[in-house]
Formats: structure tokens, sequence, C-alpha cells
């Protein structure tokens, strides 16, 4: 291999794949059991420079390989059929755990953003859902004749990263995506009202943790206290949650606030010390998962699927958030002016060039 290949921008990024432990990952698992050509570090790097450099579908990536030099130099990227098989088959849990690696190196390293000095661990929980014709996936259709994954993530607002996953089919009610995902008693978590559950809500409260969620339209509550605020526009009460006979065993708060955008947006929480201002300010970080989501699916490649199996698409998935941890390392490491979206349409020109072209780039 010749020394400027070893010094690629893609190298660079990459050099996580060939440390030990991603090699006690592979032996963990019997990744490479029988392989002779295709080995799991060859197929991890050939799915993150698949991401990076937004190539469409495993066949532009094997032919992108074949006529290129640089990359045959970086991997040994086989045939279509054969990745393609080597989607479905190799064992999910090697990215997977690489991706929680990396859920701690980033938590180590990024940043810490204070969002007020109170809650400076805020979580956020919501589910996407990635689809596809149930004729390419039958066993994963869902619904009008499509198929899917859900992809239900526990978002660190704090350091900015997906910090827990649960992939699942995308036909598994809501609620049943939550497992381990309500794991630090010191955080707040922010949920919609998708995840709406009385047995939730007093689990949560029984276990010490805060939450705010939205409170469903035709939810039957009844007032306890009101208390005063400061605003005309904002109500602040104590309630009972359901009907007598179907009651939440703890008092909660309601707060509701009311704008001519949204109309009345009510919102449910344990937290009965932080003001009822500060609940609705909180409660709007939950954006920032939809803003997390739409990024992913604008600039990584997870909305045309790589195979038709689970282990394939969750692949593909683990590989899209490791591409995502990897750039926001990178994106840390550099410190450039620029955003992260930037530097990835940097990057998605650069990757088989010198590592220091993005060092000059990037500024």
């Amino acid at each position: 291999m010749t020394q400027l290949n070893n010094k690629t921008v893609l190298r660079k990024i990459t050099q996580v794949f060939s440390g030990s432990f991603f090699s006690s990952l592979v032996n963990k698992y019997h990744g490479d059991y029988r392989t002779q050509h295709f080995y799991t570090h060859s197929h991890a790097i050939a799915l993150i420079y698949q991401q990076l450099s937004s190539t469409e579908g495993l066949r532009l990536l094997t032919c992108k390989a074949k006529h290129s030099p640089k990359i045959r130099e970086l991997m040994n990227v086989p045939s279509f059929s054969q990745l393609s098989r080597k989607n479905g088959s190799r064992p999910y849990q090697i990215f997977e755990d690489m991706y929680y690696h990396l859920v701690g190196v980033a938590k180590t390293k990024l940043g810490l953003k204070i969002w007020n000095q109170r809650f400076n661990n805020i979580k956020i929980i919501d589910g996407t859902i990635i689809q596809i014709a149930a004729s390419l996936a039958p066993k994963l259709e869902y619904k009008n004749d499509k198929a899917g994954m859900k992809i239900t993530t526990l978002y660190d607002l704090n350091k900015s990263i997906p910090e827990k996953v649960n992939i699942t089919p995308a036909k598994t009610n809501d609620r049943k995506c939550l497992e381990g995902l309500f794991d630090n008693p010191e955080a707040l978590y922010l949920f919609d009202r998708g995840y709406f559950n009385y047995k939730l809500y007093d689990q949560l409260t029984r276990e010490g943790r805060r939450f705010i969620t939205r409170q469903i339209n035709n939810a039957h509550t009844q007032v306890i206290e009101e208390y005063e605020t400061y605003n005309e526009n904002l109500k602040d009460r104590r309630i009972w949650l359901g009907k007598k006979d179907k009651r939440a065993k703890n008092h909660y708060r309601e707060v509701t606030i009311f704008d001519e955008k949204n109309g009345e947006v009510r919102m449910i929480t344990n937290d009965f010390s932080t003001p009822a201002e500060q609940i609705v300010e909180l409660y709007k970080l939950r954006w920032n998962i939809e803003v997390f989501f739409k990024w992913i699916k604008q600039n990584l490649r997870i909305k045309k699927w790589l195979g038709h199996n689970e282990n394939a698409i969750k692949i593909q998935i683990y590989s899209a958030l490791i591409a995502y941890l990897l750039l926001s390392l990178f994106h840390l490491e550099l410190n450039p002016k620029l955003s992260i979206t930037s530097l990835r349409g940097i990057l998605q020109m650069n990757l088989l060039e010198h590592e220091d072209t993005i060092t000059i780039l990037s500024g």
C-alpha cells in the first residue's frame, strides 16, 4: 500500500476499526468465520465509505471499488452478490457493539451543553420508521403494502448524540420499544404523546425519574389544585389522570399554554418544582430529536435499504449511526468554523484524498 493511501481522509476517520476493540468484537461474534476474502474490517470501512460518500446502493459501491485503485487498496470490496450476502449474514451485533463503544468515546470527548443550571442532563426519546415495499421484505410488512423498521432513539441533548437505539419491526407498538431507555435517574426525559401510558408515568415516578410529555387530546383529568401564574395564556394545575376505575396512582402536573399558532398545548410532568414557563421551554427542546432524524435521513444512507432481512437492515442503521459519531468526533478534532453539515459535504468529495486536505479546506 502506498504511503499516500495510508494517510487518506477515510483511513484517518475509520482508524478505530484497526484497533484491538474492533478485533475483539469480530472474534467474539465469529465475524470472519469461514471468510476467505471479504473480512469484517473491510466490510465496516466499505459501509462507512458508502455512508459518508453518499453512494446510493451496493451496486454503485462495488462499481466504484472495481474502477478505483485507491478504494481497492483501502478495502477488499467483493462482488455485489457477495456484499449483499454478507450484509444479510454477518452478525449485526459487531456493528451494534461498535456503535455503543463510540457512544462512550463521544460522551468523554464532546463538550457539555448546559441548557439551564438545574437540567444539565436532558434525554429525548422518539422513534422514526424507515419504509420499503412489502414485496421486498414481506416479513416486515406493517400497513398498506409497506414494510419497515422502527428506530426508537434515546438522544442525549447535552452531547447532541444518539445515546441508545432500539431497532424493531415497524409494527411494534411504540410503548414496547422503550426497553432500557430510561436508565438514568438523574436525567430529565422528554417524549411525545405517542408513549402515553399511565403505568409508564407511575413507573417513572416510582423510580424517581423526571419526565415531561405531551398530553393526549381526550385525556380524562380531575383538577386537584390550580397554581397561580402571571401569564394569562398559561395554566398550571395538579391533577388526577384517568377515570376513577382506571386512574394513575400518582398526582401529576398539567401545564397548558395557549398561543395563536399552535392553539392549546397541554403537557404532563411529575416535576412540581420547576416554574411552569420553564416546563414549556424544556418541552420545546424535544424538537431537537426531530432535527436529528431529519439530518440523518438527508445526509446519510438509510432511506434506501441495502438488504431485505433484519440483520442487513440493522447493519445499515448501525453503520449510519457510527458514521454520524465518527463525523462528530472528526468535527471536534478539527474544531473548524464551518458546520458539521458543511464538513460532511467536504468529506464527501475528499474521502480518498490525503488527510491534510481536510485540514486545509476546513480552515
